[in-house]
Formats: C-alpha cells, structure tokens, sequence
C-alpha cells in the first residue's frame, strides 16, 4: 500500500513509506491456490495437511487455528493431532508413524514448533516424511535447500522472498543483512538470497556491534524475537526493513523492530502484524497443495 501524503500511524508520521500488506499478497495466492484444487480433486487427490501439537502453549494454539482457518477457506483439508505437555519423544513419534500411513492421504504435516523441552526436537523433525515435510525442516529437504534442487520452499523465507518480489525490490547485487542464523528463518533464507545473487552477511548472537553491518545495508530481514532489536538508528534512509521476528509481551504480538522509529526511515516496511505472518501461513498451504501436485507425477 503506498502512502503518498504523511499519515498518523500511532505517534508519527509515515512519509512516502510503502507499508507490506501481507494478506493482499497472501490472497492472491489462495485465489490461485483455489483454481487448482478442483483440478487435483477431479484426479483423485486433495490436498490434507496434519499438525501435530503437543502441549498447550498460546502462541502455538494461535498460529495453529490460522491455518486451519486458512486451510478450510479454500478447501485444503486439515487434521488436527493435539497431544498432552506430558507426552513423551517415543509417544510423538508413535504417532507420526502412525498418521503418514498411506491410508490417511496426508499431503503435508507438520509438527508445531516449539515442542516441550523434554522432546526431541530434532529426532522428531526427522521422523516427518520429506514428501510430507511442508515446513522444509527435514535434512533431506534442507540439503535441497542448499543444492538448489529443492521445489518448495521453506515457508517464513518463502514468504519473504514472496514480498520483496512483489514489491519489485531488486535483488541482485544488493546489500542484504539478514538478523538471526535459525533453522526456522536465518539459515534457509541466506541460501535463498544467494540464488537471486544477492550480497548477503548474516548476523547472529554473537555479532558485535550490529549497526555497523545495518547501517550499510540495503534490504535488512530479521528473524530473531526480540522486541526493539533494530531501530531507526542504526539503518540509513530508504532502507527496505522485513520483520519476521515474532514475540509476545503480555498478550500482544511483537516483531524485531521499533516499528516508529525504522518506518520514518524506511522505503518499505512490513508491520507486526499484518506483514510476513499471512503470507507464511498462505507459503505453507502452497507447498501442501504442491506436495499434493508431486504425488501425481511419481
């Protein structure tokens, strides 16, 4: 959305700052996403997506609810398995064995991250099929990543790509600082920047000084979860900023960013909500419907 004349956003005006709408991006998608399944449909197969949750934490409950509401409006069908706290790393993947039996048509599951700290995470993660592994957290589909041979896309990275795209904000040989080295975010998205032969340097925990490395950059993406990581100054003027930190302070969602201050200086900025959260959830019901597609090809 462009804002040509300076508008009040809280306590401060935004000039001539193009603010992301992620759910007009995402709604193409479902728009597109809807033309395709009938045709799947007619072929003997729809689009299923399982998630697995275990446990009861907000957040997660939260995310989990969008994408079966966002699953069922253009109608992808969706599974959820909803296990107590208490269970245990074999009693997850008892489960998953069980729900990727070819009986129960799955074309996408994931396992609702984060898991109890008792779990785990990383044996668990592999026990998800790679055909099935929507979220792109297996290894077999993270080497893809790497390699370049991989035909769906990690869905947080995917939905980043997704907005600088439409945006038309070019990619090549710019200065790109991505904040926060995780599997979720940071790792898989630097491989993607790489392929549209960006310049990129991440930055993680360890990182001394950040405005040093911010101050210079031309697109900055962050992705660790802390509030106020990144203010206006500590990048220059007509900088493109992607938020996809998310973090909750009491009740209320939060990004990286001090959004005031960062979209007074920004070119393009994408709020919290409303910016990369959609569009995730819109890139990990793409790749359930192209799970879906591949089946029909073997």
């Amino acid at each position: 959305m462009r804002i040509p004349s300076p508008r009040n956003y809280g306590d401060f005006s935004i000039h001539m700052t193009t603010l992301v709408q992620g759910h007009t991006i995402a709604k193409a998608i479902y728009q597109r996403l809807q033309k395709e399944i009938p045709t799947l449909q007619r072929r003997g197969v729809t689009p299923k997506l399982a998630v697995v949750l275990v446990g009861n934490n907000k957040p997660s409950l939260t995310y989990v609810r969008k994408k079966g509401e966002a699953a069922a409006h253009i109608g992808v069908d969706f599974v959820l398995i909803h296990l107590p706290a208490n269970t245990t790393t074999q009693g997850l993947l008892n489960e998953l064995r069980s729900l990727q039996q070819p009986y129960n048509k799955l074309t996408g599951l994931i396992v609702q991250l984060p898991l109890p700290r008792h779990i785990n995470t990383g044996k668990v993660l592999e026990a998800v099929l790679s055909r099935l592994d929507v979220d792109c957290l297996t290894q077999t589909n993270l080497g893809k990543l790497i390699t370049g041979s991989y035909w769906i896309e990690p869905p947080t990275p995917g939905a980043i790509i997704s907005i600088l795209k439409y945006h038309k904000v070019p990619l090549v040989g710019v200065n790109v600082v991505v904040i926060g080295a995780g599997a979720l975010v940071g790792r898989p998205l630097v491989n993607m920047l790489m392929y549209e032969q960006a310049t990129v340097s991440i930055l993680n925990q360890a990182t001394r000084n950040l405005s040093a490395f911010t101050k210079n950059a031309d697109i900055i993406i962050t992705g660790v979860g802390k509030p106020g990581l990144l203010t206006g100054s500590m990048v220059k003027p007509g900088v493109v900023v992607v938020d996809a930190g998310v973090s909750f302070i009491g009740k209320k969602i939060s990004g990286d960013i001090d959004f005031p201050s960062v979209a007074k200086k920004a070119k393009l900025v994408t709020p919290t909500p409303g910016g990369v959260g959609p569009l995730t959830v819109a890139k990990l019901i793409e790749n359930t419907v192209k799970c879906a597609k591949k089946i029909l090809t073997q």
